[in-house]
């Protein structure tokens, strides 16, 4: 996959606490300039755009997922070091759930098979839902609602937080909507 903000191929590397760190810092240093200037621009002030660290309940519903099945060991991962994560003005809005919200947000994915349900990551302004299958992969529903049906969208977490980083890069600079 390619876009207009990156022409680079969508192949990001496996994550680690350090890679996590990188998307951290560069994400939340993006969406403070997406702040900057926003009411000029759009005439009304900016909403929540941040990225949280975990909280205690956060990193133990990482540990419970790495525990329940290989295919959510990024999810732990993610969930170790970063918490609720607020994109409320790029585009039309991205909204990941913290860990422990995470864990208890669980659905039958048919589409990814396995026989863990998919964890709901998180939706965007919209209503549309990202969930972890037990494939590992990140899927998007195709409407507001738990029973839509699924399309696999990344092939896994990592890749789904660059088509996010790259979302928020593309909407400072060109004004644009996000690509997932």
């Amino acid at each position: 996959m390619r876009d207009a903000y990156d022409p680079a191929p969508l192949t990001a590397a496996p994550l680690t606490a350090d890679s996590l760190a990188a998307w951290r810092e560069e994400v939340s240093a993006a969406l403070y300039a997406v702040t900057c200037g926003f009411e000029e621009k759009y005439g009304y002030g900016p909403g929540e755009n941040a990225i949280h660290p975990p909280e205690a309940g956060d990193r133990a519903a990482a540990g419970r997922l790495a525990a329940e099945s290989a295919a959510f060991a990024e999810l732990a991962l993610y969930y170790g070091e970063i918490g609720a994560v607020t994109m409320g003005d790029v585009g039309n809005a991205y909204f990941l759930h913290s860990g422990a919200r995470a864990l208890d947000e669980r659905i039958p994915l048919r589409e990814a098979g396995g026989t863990a349900p998919a964890v709901l990551i998180g939706s965007d302004g919209g209503g549309i839902l990202y969930a972890v299958g037990a494939d590992g992969g990140v899927w998007r529903s195709r409407r507001a609602s738990e029973e839509a049906e699924f399309d696999r969208i990344t092939n896994d977490l990592a890749e789904f937080l660059d088509l996010l980083r790259r979302s928020v890069h593309r909407f400072h600079k060109t004004g644009q909507p996000g690509l997932v």
